[in-house]
């Protein structure tokens, strides 16, 4: 019985780099090498946003290729390290991006200090592994500050919402 899962256990690891070898090489995936990065060519976010509000990115971006693939936004708070999240990009926004991602920042549970400040970087990559060109963001959270209206051409409206991503604030220093 052992000799038998023995064999499984190492067919199983044999069969693993093939199964991933044809998912990234299907054509439907989309995952050909080369080709040209996506490139932002127009961002805002406001430089303040509320505790328990959605804090606003507005992005315009263009890819030569039509194979955007996902949003990679990267985000730091001092003091709490880092982290990172992803949205999808439909198919149909593939060649060209133009919308609002909505960042739900969280209400501290603890002494999430006033103005606490944050960084997002947000980049997008496509199907190719082409990374786009980065934007960052600062932000300060505070209680009921209101976020700046969007510049021409974000400012008409009827925008598409490209996805949502949480932003759970930390306490950074231990009690004490």
């Amino acid at each position: 019985m052992k000799t038998s899962v023995k064999v499984v256990f190492v067919l199983v690891l044999l069969a693993i780099p093939l199964v991933m070898n044809c998912c990234t090489t299907s054509p439907e995936r989309g995952t050909q090498s080369g080709g040209s990065p996506p490139v932002i060519t127009n961002s805002f976010a406001s430089e303040e946003a509320s505790h328990g509000d959605v804090w606003w990115i507005y992005l315009e971006a263009n890819d030569p290729d039509a194979d955007m693939l996902k949003i990679v936004v990267f985000i730091q708070q001092p003091g709490s390290g880092h982290s990172s999240r992803s949205v999808l990009i439909s198919k149909g926004d593939g060649a060209r991006l133009f919308g609002t991602l909505g960042c739900y920042i969280s209400r501290p549970r603890s002494g999430v200090s006033e103005w606490t400040e944050l960084t997002l970087t947000i980049f997008i990559r496509d199907r190719g592994g082409n990374v786009s060109n980065r934007v960052v963001f600062p932000v300060a959270i505070s209680r009921g500050v209101k976020q700046e209206s969007p510049p021409s051409p974000f400012n008409t409206g009827g925008l598409k919402i490209l996805g949502g991503i949480g932003i759970r604030l930390f306490f950074p220093f231990p009690d004490g």
